[in-house]
């Protein structure tokens, strides 16, 4: 397979754009795997929403947007296998088909999931883990160009689920999969004070949490999903309009006037929160609650923290982000996940509270990344591996107790580094 020449790359949200001179397509198994027996360095690149750096190449640059069959469901044991390419809709339209949902979703579904699985992509729901947990097995292709087959609750799966694709490339994936079911959704604003008070008791009782704030409103925004079978009652001119109005055309707009004079922004946010005075109340198929609108490109960071600390967490992070010189122009997301076994999660070993930090313009975002990260630090956060972040090795060694068993297997899976690049190398060697 010749791969093509002079390819440029640039992700989603636009702040990192690479050039490589070989750019490969498999669209077989056979094809993936003589790729990478073929070339020194390879690396994997899918729809490219992660803002940080790991897809870029010494060598070839290799997509799997060919690479997305179904090949088989099982509707007895509830299991459904693809190629690593699939995207998340397509799973989502294919699963609804057929009768079956994936168990548990984030926000946006345009990812790969191979590129969800690998970079520890998680929805919310403190009884529900990240994304990675949904696989029952993989198979891996290894420096060798050699198939392995990792199966769930062995070491190497816990090792290599999540891995930044540091030591091969995924080729299947055979997930758990669950009977279609929908969701009952109750959104309504509250005082963040208040929201704070009753987090436990909002974690506990509800199977899908999440607050959305947009600072320095004095609301956020809280979204409550509850499993049910009952009846969808949501129409199609509400999500219409909801949806594809006013969450895109309006928000937007919204955004650009704020760029008007960065005073207007507290006022537009708090606006934009007051649109919520009136709660949602609807039943919808899950899929179609969990995802929400693609939002405009931005910036972001992200970091797990242990949701022992959540109360105490909150009112710091209230008051950093209310409380400064910069201004925000985007909806800041709080989520909750349940914690996990695998080496390089960023739950791994803690149930987590996620927050972070979004901004929709670059020209304030490299002294606001840093002020958010400090305060991630001091309270022994984990950085989200697809979003932006700027500690390296020695933290990352302090805050994951795999992390130097996980250093010890990719020097012994690829000595040669062949699945490398500046950002594996500067947190990993």
């Amino acid at each position: 397979m010749k791969p093509a020449q002079s390819y440029h790359f640039t992700n989603w949200g636009k702040n990192l754009r690479i050039r490589t001179d070989a750019y490969i397509q498999p669209a077989t198994e056979a094809e993936l795997i003589a790729a990478v027996r073929n070339h020194p360095y390879i690396r994997v690149v899918g729809t490219g929403h992660s803002w940080s750096d790991v897809f870029s190449t010494k060598g070839v640059l290799l997509n799997l947007d060919k690479y997305q069959r179904v090949l088989h469901l099982d509707k007895g044991n509830k299991t459904l296998t693809v190629q690593a390419g699939i995207k998340l809709w397509q799973l989502n339209e294919y699963l609804d088909k057929q009768g079956f949902a994936l168990i548990n979703l984030g926000s946006i579904a345009q990812q790969s999931i191979a590129g969800a699985i690998s970079t520890g992509t998680h929805g919310s729901g403190i009884r529900f883990q990240c994304l990675a947990s949904q696989v029952l097995s993989f198979s891996l292709i290894d420096a060798k160009g050699e198939k392995r087959v990792l199966h769930k609750g062995t070491d190497e799966f816990n090792a290599a689920v999540i891995s930044l694709g540091c030591l091969g490339v995924i080729s299947e994936i055979t997930l758990q999969i669950t009977e279609a079911y929908r969701l009952h959704d109750k959104t309504f604003i509250e005082d963040f004070d208040s929201v704070i008070h009753r987090i436990d008791e909002l974690i506990a009782q509800n199977d899908h949490f999440k607050l959305w704030w947009m600072p320095p409103a004095r609301e956020v925004v809280v979204y409550t999903y509850k499993r049910t079978q009952e009846p969808r009652n949501d129409s199609r001119l509400r999500q219409f309009m909801n949806d594809r109005v006013l969450s895109v055309l309006g928000y937007r707009t919204m955004v650009k006037i704020g760029h008007l004079k960065n005073s207007w922004r507290p006022a537009i946010n708090q606006f934009l929160t007051n649109q919520l005075k009136k709660p949602i109340d609807r039943i919808e198929k899950s899929f179609k609650v969990f995802n929400v609108p693609e939002p405009p490109v931005h910036r972001e960071t992200e970091w797990a923290f242990d949701v022992k600390d959540a109360k105490e967490l909150l009112r710091g992070y209230k008051e950093l982000l209310g409380n400064n010189k910069y201004t925000f122009n985007f909806i800041q997301e709080i989520r909750f996940t349940k914690g996990d076994d695998f080496w390089l999660s960023e739950c791994h070993g803690r149930d987590s509270i996620w927050i972070g930090v979004y901004n929709h313009e670059d020209h304030q975002w490299n002294d606001l990344h840093a002020y958010f990260e400090a305060f991630a630090v001091k309270w022994n956060g984990r950085p989200h591996w697809g979003k932006e972040f700027l500690v390296r090795k020695d933290y990352l060694q302090t805050s994951y107790p795999k992390y130097n068993d996980f250093i010890r297997l990719r020097k012994a899976m690829d000595p040669d580094g062949k699945f490398s690049n500046p950002l594996m190398e500067a947190i990993f060697d």
